[in-house]
């Protein structure tokens, strides 16, 4: 199974997901951590259990996240959400 690229993810939800990623074990293995970081730009790799999901987030386009077509659909599913695929900006 194929990577998908959600993009223009709202700025708030982008963060709730990570959050709620990171509570169910997920762990950050890599994060931007330059001057700008959640200003103008933002970046991080979670994984677990061999699995890796990367979000990426600008102040223009807001949040894209990238990840197996079976993630997303959890991650849609367990916040109710459908998101759109588009051309990235960042991934």
């Amino acid at each position: 199974m194929g990577k998908v690229i959600a993009t223009r993810i709202e700025t708030d939800k982008w963060y709730s997901i990570i959050e709620s990623l990171k509570k169910d074990g997920w762990k950050v293995t890599s994060e931007y951590n330059l001057f700008d970081k959640g200003i103008d730009f933002d970046l991080y790799e979670l994984a677990k259990m061999g699995e890796k999901i990367i979000f990426s987030w600008d102040n223009w386009f807001e949040g894209e996240i990238k990840c197996s077509e079976e993630r997303i659909r959890k991650i849609e599913n367990y916040f109710g959400i459908k998101f759109k695929f588009g051309k990235p900006e960042h991934l």
